[in-house]
C-alpha cells in the first residue's frame, strides 16, 4: 500500500547517500563536476536538444555508476580493512563500471564535438 511516509523517508535516505558520497569520496565530487561543467560545455556547441537530452542520461548514469561503486567500496571496507581476494575483485568491478561509463560519454562527447565542427 502506498505510504507518503515512507517515500519521504526513502527520499531523505537518498539524499543522505548524495551528502556522504560528496563528503568521503573525492572522485564523486570530480565526476559530478566534471558531467556539469560537460554538459554546459555541450549546451552551447550543440543545439540540437536530442544530442543535448541524450549526453544528459549519459552522465546521469555516470554518476549512477560511481555512487554504486562508493557503496560497494562502503561495504567492502565494512567488512574487512585487511585485504581480501573476493572484497578487491568487487571493488575492481565497480572501478570497471566507472570506467565503462567515462570511456562511453567520452565517446558520446566526441561525437557531438565532431558533429558541431
Amino acid at each position: 500500500m502506498f505510504s507518503p511516509k515512507r517515500v519521504i523517508n526513502a527520499f531523505k535516505y537518498s539524499i543522505q547517500g548524495y551528502k556522504s558520497a560528496w563528503h568521503t569520496e573525492a572522485a564523486f565530487r570530480d565526476n559530478v563536476s566534471m558531467v556539469g561543467l560537460a554538459q554546459i560545455f555541450c549546451f552551447f556547441i550543440q543545439p540540437e536538444w536530442r544530442l543535448w537530452l541524450f549526453f544528459g542520461a549519459c552522465n546521469v548514469m555516470l554518476i549512477m555508476a560511481e555512487l554504486i561503486n562508493t557503496g560497494l567500496e562502503y561495504l567492502a571496507d565494512q567488512i574487512s580493512t585487511e585485504h581480501h581476494e573476493l572484497l578487491g575483485r568487487a571493488k575492481d568491478v565497480g572501478s570497471a563500471c566507472v570506467l565503462t561509463a567515462l570511456l562511453f560519454n567520452g565517446l558520446v562527447l566526441g561525437t557531438i564535438i565532431w558533429q558541431a565542427l
